[in-house]
């Protein structure tokens, strides 16, 4: 299935909605036309999937500013696997336990977290996304080696930026496809489909194999 996307912007944010629409999401961009009040209209034709998770992106790289609206338009033959840039790396939980601040304020610089202090996590459960390209096993119940000795750094409140919370929407749009999504009355997660480390390693480099074989072909 393929959609008519229409989205206005504030005109600096043009370009952006450009790049994302057209490149890994397989979008085309059909018209493009700038208002007298800074604002520029942009339609576009593309694939039904290559929408999920794109209102609320846009919303956060627009500062609010775009408005998205999307209509059926038909149905088209396959263009192709979407593009690898929207696979993003993630930081995978190794332990189980409850997630310290300690442990979360020394990952913060490594990615965006998803859990808070206090959190419950398990092994194979994502719990940020990494910052550079691949995934990274992380330990976020590690807690804070006890000592007689007291400085003022070491006393000294480190800051830890507020969990990135995402709905079921957002996360079908995020999600890689060795990914599933964990819901709960209470809770929304989510966690690699395969959870031992040792096998997630085995599949991807079959899987990577099987990518090689079919480019050779």
């Amino acid at each position: 299935p393929f959609e008519e996307v229409t989205v206005d912007v504030d005109s600096e944010y043009a370009g952006y909605i450009v790049s994302a629409l057209t490149g890994d999401r397989k979008g085309v961009l059909l018209e493009m036309h700038e208002d007298v009040d800074a604002k520029t209209r942009l339609r576009f034709e593309v694939p039904s999937r290559g929408l999920l998770g794109f209102p609320s992106e846009a919303a956060s790289a627009t500062r609010g500013s775009a408005v998205v609206n999307h209509l059926f338009l038909e149905d088209r033959k396959h263009v192709g696997p979407l593009g690898d840039g929207l696979e993003k790396g993630k930081l995978i939980s190794s332990e189980s336990g409850k997630a310290t601040h300690y442990a979360l304020a020394s990952l913060s610089s490594r990615g965006t977290l998803f859990v808070e202090p206090g959190d419950i996590v398990y092994p194979g459960m994502i719990i940020g996304e990494n910052a550079k390209a691949g995934d990274l096993e992380v330990n976020p119940v590690r807690a804070k080696a006890t000592t007689n000795m007291r400085t003022q750094a070491k006393d000294e409140k480190t800051y830890l930026p507020p969990p990135k919370r995402m709905t079921v929407e957002e996360l079908i749009g995020y999600m890689s496809p060795d990914e599933m999504i964990e819901v709960t009355p209470n809770t929304l997660r989510l966690r690699k489909a395969q959870l031992d480390p040792v096998e997630r390693r085995k599949a991807s480099r079959i899987k990577k194999q099987q990518q090689d074989s079919l480019r050779k072909k």
